[in-house]
């Protein structure tokens, strides 16, 4: 059984479970009692096909005697024995030959064709050893119709008793439901009423502990959250509208026609209106005085649909009164039913003195990279001054180591020729005159001054051009510490590890004039007293180091001092491409480092 939707929710529970019980129940009885009807049916069924085989069995050997004696009076008695039985419908035995001998029939039925029909031969069984002869057959037919009759009155029985069993348990069901489902039921409707209604203090009265006692509990737990969360909702409400009424910031939601539907104290009064509701209401009086421009406002939902939202806008507006301002603005969208933004929903900020602000800034940044620009060109032209003044400090000094290699080689070849020849001409001078006069002792003289004279040309000229430099670099410094330790009277010591370098004159020279520098240095400030100068060469190219154990200095005094000496080493390292490093602490000593790679150094 199945109910229309619309009965079914017309229905009331009660009737439901009524009805669901009574369908129930009428399935339930009528399928049992169906089955067991049948099944009592299929058994007397059976018993009346087994019946009809034991009397069809019993007329075959109890006929055969009088059969073969043709006793018809011994046979209609046998027969009309049980021919009284109301199921018999007809008993008839057939002779071999003959035809029907006797045949008897029993009481009319409604349905004579559904019947159960045995056949069986009769057979006489003469004396001695001779075979079985068959003389004739008796058919037994019994009616299946005093069954079904007694059937059928069973099923009225049964379908009576069902129905008053239905209808009294229907009755005392409805009476129990009723009060033990229905008007519990009925309470809790109405608690959930006053409870939909706002009354948060009504509760359901809990009459038992079945599902019923359990859901009017659970229903006054759902009362005491819903009043909790009533209560924080309203508190939640109430801190909003503190937010958004007493927020610096303009809070508004505006429509798709540009409509502000909602707005604060903080933008109405961003916009030169008095009050929010008269920043709404303009609108509605007069559209031009809204508070975005259509332009504005299809342009911010164009925004909204590509990104989902607003941030950092910033944008043009004007004031009641006219004004323009700058306002940065961050918004969402309130979507409709379809998905699709129908309002929204932001923030509203006033930049108008960041903005002018940043306007200042940004004539100040354009004025400053002007001023940047050409305070690079300036420098570009200072490097460019600078470079030009290291190649011409380049080319000086170039010109003037080869000028001095010039002069002493002049001095040295020239000056030396003719200092020797007068040193000659005054030794045979000396031959021609007496040992005791005056002029020997003159020549004497003149000899000894000449003798000055080449040892002070061969000191010009050695620090004019060390002529040691024209045999490498190696030579050059191990003359070098050897001068320095007789002239300063200090003990120098120079050192070579690994093989012997080879560079071109210039750079030879360079190196030459650093570690000449370095020595005058110590003579002069360093108070040392032992120098040691070491020449390393390697795969990397050479290093070469001035160490003393003099009393040391500070480096950056030194250069904050204008340092002319230091200031040279540094040009001089430059221009060959060679890194100088000093290192120098008061009262430890001092090393200076030079290192130049091995592009320029070539092993010996």
């Amino acid at each position: 059984m199945r109910l229309s939707p619309r009965l079914a929710r017309s229905l009331s529970l009660h009737t439901k479970l009524m009805l669901a019980l009574v369908v129930l129940v009428a399935l339930v009885v009528g399928t049992s009692s169906y089955s067991l009807v049948e099944h009592e049916r299929e058994r007397r069924l059976v018993e009346l096909e087994e019946r009809a085989t034991r009397i069809a069995d019993l007329y075959s050997r109890s006929l055969a005697q009088p059969l073969w004696n043709v006793d018809r009076g011994a046979i209609d008695s046998q027969l009309a024995a049980l021919a009284p039985n109301p199921e018999v419908a007809e008993f008839t035995v057939t002779a071999a030959n003959y035809g029907t001998v006797s045949s008897v029939k029993g009481a009319p039925h409604p349905d004579p064709g559904d019947s159960v029909v045995r056949i069986r031969s009769i057979e006489f069984d003469p004396p001695g050893a001779a075979p079985l002869e068959k003389i004739g057959e008796i058919r037994v037919v019994l009616t299946k119709a005093v069954a079904e009759q007694a059937f059928g009155r069973a099923r009225r029985v049964i379908l009576a008793t069902m129905a008053t069993v239905l209808a009294a348990l229907y009755a005392a069901t409805f009476i129990l439901l009723k009060r033990m489902v229905r008007s519990p039921i009925n309470r809790l409707e109405e608690m959930v009423d006053r409870i939909a209604g706002g009354d948060l203090d009504a509760r359901c009265v809990v009459e038992s502990g079945d599902e019923l006692g359990r859901l009017a509990t659970r229903v006054n737990v759902m009362a005491d959250r819903l009043r909790e969360s009533t209560a924080c909702l309203r508190e939640s409400e109430r801190k909003y509208r503190s937010i958004v009424e007493n927020s610096l910031e303009g809070i508004f939601l505006l429509d798709r026609s540009g409509r502000l539907n909602e707005a604060n104290a903080a933008m109405a009064q961003l916009l030169g209106y008095d009050t929010a509701t008269e920043l709404i209401e303009a609108w509605t009086h007069d559209p031009d005085r809204r508070p975005f421009s259509p332009s504005q406002t299809e342009r911010l939902f164009d925004i909204l649909n590509t990104h989902g939202k607003i941030a950092g806008l910033e944008l043009q507006l004007h004031r009641l009164d006219g004004k323009p301002i700058w306002a940065q603005l961050n918004a969402r969208g309130v979507a409709d039913g379809a998905g699709a933004p129908r309002s929204l929903e932001g923030l509203l900020t006033d930049v108008t003195v960041r903005k002018r602000a940043q306007e200042n800034l940004r004539r100040h940044r354009d004025q400053l990279e002007l001023e940047v620009g050409e305070r690079k060109r300036t420098e570009l032209e200072l490097l460019a001054s600078r470079e030009q003044l290291r190649e011409l400090s380049a080319h000086l000094e170039a010109a003037r180591e080869e000028e001095r290699k010039r002069i002493a080689m002049e001095i040295h070849d020239e000056l030396g020729q003719l200092l020797t020849a007068l040193k000659m001409d005054v030794s045979l001078l000396k031959m021609h005159l007496a040992d005791d006069s005056v002029a020997m002792r003159k020549a004497a003289e003149m000899r000894e001054l000449v003798e000055k004279t080449i040892q002070i040309v061969r000191h010009v000229s050695s620090h004019l051009r060390p002529a040691a430099l024209n045999f490498g670099l190696a030579s050059a410094l191990e003359w070098l510490a050897e001068d320095f330790s007789r002239h300063a009277q200090i003990p120098c010591y120079f050192h070579m590890e690994g093989a012997e370098p080879s560079f071109a004159d210039p750079r030879a020279t360079a190196i030459f004039r650093i570690v000449q520098e370095s020595l005058t240095n110590v003579a002069r400030h360093a108070g040392a007293s032992r120098v040691d100068v070491t020449l390393v060469s390697t795969e990397a190219g050479i290093e070469l180091s001035i160490r003393d154990d003099g009393r040391g200095f500070d480096i950056a005094a030194a250069r904050a001092g204008y340092s002319y000496g230091l200031q040279g080493m540094a040009e001089r390292a430059r221009l060959i491409d060679a890194s100088l490093h000093i290192q120098s602490e008061p009262d430890c000593g001092s090393v200076v480092r030079l290192c130049v790679q091995d592009d320029f150094v070539t092993s010996r």
